[in-house]
């Protein structure tokens, strides 16, 4: 009798029981929430594209990430990643299946959420380790009123976390004579924004990139010497608020007619400085970054643990 009543107990014991679930990534770009998964546990490098519409923030992610699936690039193999549908949906109109004659880049949508791509990277040389790299590639509207207020530009936490920001000016604005002071000015104002609103990390490395650049060229000297006055404009105007602000040029997607010299358009050069891994921050340059406060953390616990850790670093 006894053996009965322990064998109905652990029939219904088992039968009470709860499965196990293992819980997966959905695949698509990634919240704040999933991001702390990967940063958690793996030290990651955040890289934030900003810049104004069209200045091909989206193009230039799309562009890494076919370059990884043709195989290794940059001296690097792709090695995995988190959100793979979200780089899917960004590449769509980028390929013969979108139906399109020329290759488009589905722009960046404005979100309540800032969204994350995620990368695992194996080094070509199998002897290195592997790495974690974060992209965010803000929406052009949202970067527009960070640099019309410097209340929406404090309300981007997420920076205080960024390892590289790299700011886009639209080259090819800069070969139309009527549109190209105003796209000179609109990467000048995102970047002054963000500065005034201390978003900026003294340990972040700054890159202003001028892309598009083979419409630049194709454009003739006109439109080349003034990005080479562009850019010295912009290193008197930040060289002595950002220690780490470098420039470059790149085409993400070029003309095939227009790259016989560099397939990769500066992007494989690009990709590597912008992933290149930076020591910590010092004890100094920390004194100087605030913590955010509880109810502007839009970055959740991401940005808060990294700041946390690297205030305790000796």
């Amino acid at each position: 009798m006894a053996d009965a009543v322990a064998t109905e107990e652990k029939v219904e014991s088992t039968e009470e029981a709860e499965p196990e679930f293992i819980e997966l990534f959905a695949g698509a770009a990634l919240g704040a929430a999933d991001a702390e998964v990967i940063t958690l546990r793996s030290r990651t490098h955040l890289v934030v594209f900003a810049g104004s519409e069209g200045s091909g923030k989206t193009t230039v992610l799309a562009s890494i990430y076919e370059r990884l699936n043709q195989g290794p690039f940059a001296g690097f193999k792709f090695a995995g990643s988190r959100s793979l549908l979200g780089f899917e949906e960004i590449c769509h109109l980028n390929r013969l299946a979108s139906g399109r004659v020329q290759p488009e880049t589905q722009r960046t949508r404005l979100t309540d959420e800032t969204k994350y791509y995620h990368l695992a990277l194996r080094p070509t040389e199998l002897a290195g380790p592997h790495r974690q790299v974060l992209f965010s590639a803000m929406s052009g509207e949202l970067f527009r009123m960070a640099k019309d207020s410097q209340e929406d530009a404090e309300r981007l936490t997420f920076l205080r976390r960024a390892d590289t920001i790299v700011v886009l000016v639209d080259g090819e604005r800069l070969t139309n004579t009527a549109q190209r002071t105003s796209a000179q000015a609109d990467a000048a104002d995102i970047l002054e924004s963000l500065l005034d609103a201390d978003m900026v990390s003294p340990s972040c490395r700054v890159e202003m990139v001028f892309s598009k650049l083979d419409r630049i060229t194709a454009a003739g000297p006109p439109s080349l010497d003034f990005l080479d006055k562009t850019r010295e404009k912009f290193e008197r105007k930040f060289r002595g608020r950002v220690p780490h602000l470098s420039f470059r040029n790149i085409a993400a997607r070029p003309a095939p007619s227009s790259v016989s010299g560099n397939s990769e358009g500066g992007l494989a050069e690009a990709f590597v400085s912008w992933t290149a891994l930076s020591p910590p921050a010092s004890r100094d340059e920390q004194e100087g970054a605030p913590p955010p406060s509880r109810e502007e953390r839009e970055f959740s616990k991401f940005g808060w643990r990294y700041f946390e850790r690297t205030r305790r670093e000796p």
